[in-house]
C-alpha cells in the first residue's frame, strides 16, 4: 500500500473513531459536549497515528476550542501561564548538557559495568543508574532518551536481531530503569500536573516528602520489573552478557576522565535539585526555584549553558503537553470531570480501607490512560478524586498517587511518550512488550493494595 493510501487511510480513521465517540458521548442538554468529544478524540487520534506533526496537532486542537467557541483564548492557552513546560524546558536543558558533557553516560556505564554482571544484575544496575540519573535530570522523557540511546547501542554492538527476545529484554530493562525510578521524583513526572491543580486545596508540593510517600511503591515495581525481565528473557540475554560488559567497559574508556565541564554540571544539577528540595526553607516555590537555578548555567557563574543546548529542546514536546493540559481543563470547564467523579462515588463509598479505594483509583488511572492522555488525565481527573476524598473523609494523597500510578500504565505505545521514544528503536516487538507491560500492569496493582494496606498507613500524610 502506497504511502498516500496509508495516510489517507489513518485520516479516515481517526474521523471515523472522533464521530463514533462524539456520537456516544453527546449530551442533547449541552451541545458544547459533543463538539469537545469530537475535537478532543480526534486530536488523541492524531497524536497515535501521527497524521501530523505533534507540535501541529496541538495547537490545532487549542485553536479548535476557541473557534467553535467550546472554550476562550484565556482558557485554551492557560497551560503557558503554569510552571509546567517551564519546568520541562529546565529539565530538556539539563538533559542536553548532560549529553553534551557525557555525565549520565558514565553514571549509566559505570552502574552497568559494575553492576552488571548478570541479566538480573544488569537489570539492578539499569534501575540503579535510573534512581541517579532520575534526581538530576527532572524530565523523564529526556532520562528515556539517554537511557535508549546507551541500550540501542548496546544492541548494535552485539548484533541482536531486532524483535529478539534478548534485545526486547534489554531496551526493555532500559526503559524501566528509566521511568520506574521517576514515580519518586518532582518534577519529572505526571504527580506535578496534577499537585498543581489540587494545591489550592491545601495539598502542598515538596520534593523530600514526595519522594518518601511513593518509595514503597516504586521499589515494589521495581522488583516486580526485574522479575518479569528474568522470566521473560534472561536465558536469552545470558549468551551476550560478557559483550554486553566489554562494551559498557570501552565505552567508559571512551569518555575518559571526568571534566571539569561534568563537574561542574554535577554541582549545577545538584544545587538545582537542592533549589526544589528545599522550598520550606526559602519560601520560593520550588518549581521557579528549580528553574532559576538551571538558568544560571547560561550565567558567567557556570559558563555552561550554550546556544546548542537550547536548539537540543524539543519545543514539540512543551506545545504536546499544554494541549493536553487544555484537554483537561477545558473538560474542568464543561463540566466533564463532575460527570465522572459521580460515576465514581458510589463505588468508593462502599469501600471501608484504604487499600481497595487505592486500588480504584488506580483502575481509573489505567482506563483514563487509554482515553486521555496521561498530563489531560491529570490536569482534568485530579481535582474530582481529591474532592470525593475529602467529601468522604479520605487522604487526599493516597487516592492521587494510586491514580497517578495507573497513568503511567500502558499496553501500546501512543498511551505514553516516553513509551513511544522506547517503541522508536525498533529492537521491540510488539506482542512482547504487550506481554510484558501487561503482566507489570497487574504487579503495579498488587504493589498499590501492599502500599494501601502497609506503607501508607505506616507513615504520616
Amino acid at each position: 500500500m502506497s504511502v498516500s493510501k496509508i495516510t489517507l487511510r489513518n485520516w479516515l480513521i481517526a474521523f471515523a473513531v472522533a464521530g463514533g465517540g462524539a456520537f456516544f458521548l453527546q449530551n442533547p442538554e449541552n451541545p458544547k459536549l459533543g463538539l469537545y468529544w469530537f475535537e478532543t478524540i480526534f486530536a488523541i487520534a492524531a497524536f497515535a497515528l501521527e497524521l501530523m506533526p505533534m507540535f501541529a496537532t496541538a495547537v490545532l486542537l487549542m485553536i479548535a476550542y476557541i473557534v467553535t467557541g467550546i472554550a476562550s483564548p484565556d482558557l485554551a492557552f492557560v497551560g503557558w501561564s503554569t510552571p509546567i513546560p517551564w519546568v520541562i524546558m529546565c529539565g530538556m536543558l539539563v538533559g542536553a548538557l548532560m549529553e553534551r558533557t557525557k555525565l549520565s553516560n558514565r553514571i549509566a556505564l559505570r552502574a552497568i559495568a559494575c553492576i552488571g554482571t548478570t541479566p538480573i544484575r544488569l537489570y539492578i544496575s539499569m534501575i540503579v543508574a535510573g534512581y541517579a540519573i532520575g534526581a538530576i535530570i527532572p524530565d523523564v522523557v529526556t532520562v528515556t532518551i539517554l537511557f535508549m540511546t546507551i541500550a540501542a547501542g548496546m544492541c548494535s554492538s552485539m548484533k541482536l536481531k531486532k524483535g529478539s527476545v534478548a534485545a526486547t529484554t534489554l531496551i526493555m530493562a532500559a526503559f524501566f530503569g528509566a521511568t520506574v525510578p521517576a514515580t519518586n521524583y518532582l518534577p519529572n513526572n505526571v504527580g506535578i500536573v496534577g499537585l498543581l491543580m489540587v494545591k489550592e486545596m491545601g495539598v502542598p508540593i515538596e520534593w523530600l516528602p514526595f519522594f518518601i510517600e511513593n518509595l514503597a511503591f516504586s521499589l515494589l515495581v521495581a522488583v516486580a520489573c526485574i522479575g518479569i525481565l528474568h522470566v521473560f528473557g534472561s536465558r536469552e540475554l545470558g549468551k551476550y552478557m560478557e559483550q554486553c560488559l566489554a562494551h559498557a567497559s570501552e565505552e567508559l574508556n571512551k569518555i575518559g576522565k571526568m571534566s571539569a565541564d561534568e563537574i561542574k554540571t554535577l554541582i549545577l544539577t545538584g544545587l538545582a535539585l537542592a533549589a526544589f528540595a528545599t522550598e520550606s526553607l526559602h519560601g520560593i516555590p520550588g518549581y521557579y526555584a528549580f528553574c532559576g537555578v538551571v538558568l544560571l548555567g547560561f550565567t558567567p557563574a557556570f559558563n555552561l549553558l550554550k546556544k546548542e543546548d537550547v536548539e537540543q529542546v524539543q519545543f514539540s514536546i512543551l506545545f504536546f503537553v499544554v494541549g493536553c493540559m487544555a484537554i483537561g481543563i477545558v473538560a474542568g470547564s464543561l463540566g466533564i470531570p463532575a460527570l465522572m467523579a459521580a460515576k465514581i462515588v458510589p463505588y468508593l463509598e462502599s469501600m471501608n480501607s484504604l487499600a481497595a479505594t487505592s486500588m480504584l483509583a488506580y483502575f481509573t488511572g489505567v482506563l483514563a490512560n487509554f482515553a486521555l492522555t496521561p498530563v489531560a488525565a491529570a490536569s482534568s481527573l485530579s481535582i474530582p478524586l481529591a474532592e470525593i476524598a475529602v467529601n468522604l473523609g479520605l487522604e487526599i494523597k493516597p487516592l492521587l498517587y494510586s491514580f497517578f500510578y495507573g497513568l503511567d500504565q500502558f499496553l501500546f505505545p501512543y498511551e505514553l511518550a516516553a513509551a513511544l521514544i522506547m517503541f522508536a528503536t525498533g529492537y521491540v516487538r510488539m506482542r512482547y512488550l504487550v506481554m510484558i507491560m501487561f503482566a507489570r500492569m497487574i504487579c503495579a496493582g498488587v504493589a498499590v493494595w501492599v502500599v494501601g494496606a502497609t506503607y501508607w498507613q505506616w507513615i504520616s500524610f
